[in-house]
């Protein structure tokens, strides 16, 4: 009896192992089976984000490498002092794509930095200077174009050798701010993020970031804004001129005289100097395509035809024909002159919107960190970062897309790239 009950309590010890062992069986591969689906999950989520980067590293380089080769190959482009600035600025853009951008990638998909303290320094360096560069480049521009629109000396005096010192003083103000903290503007705390932390973080000196943030955006976000403000109002009172220059009629032949005399001695002036005319005449075409001038030979042709008509005509029937044909004309000039109105304030509403949605988050959250001594969330962290580098493959786009000159380069490159042939532009 007391055999059968060691052998019946053997046979439930037993029991009870296999069953405790199967249920620890069962829950292992349930973990299996979830990390399985969280790696597999994890793996796509790395692979999407990966892809979009790799879009966007790519938009980057080949839009500000399309400008540069435009600006070297067409003579047109070339040989005009303020398109030294876009092609300046596509430089510090292309090394944002070609250097910063490519480590950036790999330190968000891999969530660490794994390439030591010295590439660290190398990546952070060339990160700030290039990127601040841009920023400047976009101050410089604004300036450019403030300039052509309010002082029409400045177009005629706007020589490469003053467009050369502004390019050299911005290259050397950011060289000064990527710098700094290579020469002791570092915090403490710098070599044990990178090395336990594995996160290549610029320096979170509060003195440092002040003055980094400050100069590299705080004050160009200001600069900008004010410029563009300056740029809308001065465009606001030329096109206000413009429209009521456009009113009067003619009353008299000789009026039709004193205008057609004063015509022509514009016109002669703005053919011996083409910059004259397309920078100080049209405000809108200094905003979006500053070498059109299509609109304004139509604009001389149909004034001299008017005026020969004017000068022809005898008797009051016929020039109340003429003043009604001109009202007409004035009616047509006008809605052209709103349409460039609008075109302008959109592209400087472009041109202001987007660099304030790129850069403002980042330089925000670099202002803040170092004030708190917070961590920053990881995906907040890489999105601000992101923003600011879609601002250098936004670039090319917004300052060449309004181009005439720029479009048409652009074609011409495509069809060489694809072996097309196209009809050569015509020089003057």
């Amino acid at each position: 009896m007391m055999e059968s009950n060691l052998i019946s309590n053997g046979n439930a010890t037993s029991f009870d192992t296999s069953t405790f062992e199967e249920t620890i069986s069962q829950s292992i591969m349930a973990m299996l089976n979830l990390t399985r689906e969280a790696d597999m999950v994890d793996a796509i989520k790395m692979a999407t984000i990966g892809a979009v980067l790799v879009v966007l590293i790519m938009a980057c380089i080949t839009g500000n490498l399309f400008v540069i080769i435009a600006i070297l190959i067409e003579r047109d482009l070339k040989t005009r002092p303020q398109y030294y600035l876009i092609f300046s600025l596509a430089i510090a853009d292309l090394l944002v794509g070609v250097i910063v951008t490519p480590l950036g990638a790999w330190s968000t998909i891999t969530r660490a930095w794994t390439f030591g303290v010295e590439l660290c320094d190398f990546w952070i360096s060339v990160d700030v200077l290039v990127c601040t560069s841009s920023i400047l480049h976009l101050v410089a521009i604004a300036l450019d174009r403030y300039w052509s629109v309010t002082d029409v000396s400045y177009v005629q005096n706007r020589t490469p050798h003053r467009i050369f010192i502004m390019l050299g003083i911005i290259w050397l103000l950011s060289l000064l701010i990527s710098l700094a903290p290579m020469f002791g503007w570092k915090d403490s705390d710098f070599y044990r993020r990178v090395m336990e932390q594995h996160v290549c973080l610029i320096s979170q000196q509060i003195t440092y970031q002040i003055f980094s943030t400050a100069t590299a955006f705080y004050i160009p976000l200001c600069a900008i804004i004010s410029i563009y403000y300056k740029i809308m109002r001065a465009a606001k009172n030329r096109f206000k001129r413009e429209r009521e220059r456009r009113k009067p009629a003619i009353h008299s032949d000789k009026d039709a005289k004193y205008q057609e005399k004063h015509e022509n001695l514009r016109k002669s002036k703005m053919e011996t100097n083409p910059d004259m005319r397309n920078e100080s005449e049209k405000v809108s075409s200094i905003i979006t395509n500053p070498t059109s001038n299509k609109q304004l030979s139509s604009d001389a042709a149909e004034t001299c035809l008017i005026q020969s008509s004017s000068e022809s005509m005898n008797g009051k029937s016929r020039q109340k024909k003429l003043n009604a044909s001109l009202k007409r004309k004035g009616y047509f000039k006008e809605n052209a002159e709103m349409k460039h109105e609008r075109k302008a304030w959109r592209t400087l509403a472009i041109i202001t919107g987007t660099f304030v949605a790129c850069w403002t988050p980042f330089f925000l959250i670099s202002l803040y960190r170092p004030i708190c001594r917070c961590k920053i969330p990881a995906l907040l962290e890489s999105i601000t970062s992101w923003l600011g580098y879609l601002n250098s493959a936004l670039n090319p786009i917004i300052y060449t897309v309004f181009s005439n000159d720029f479009r048409t380069a652009f074609k011409r490159i495509l069809a060489r790239l694809l072996f097309l042939k196209m009809p050569r532009p015509q020089y003057r």
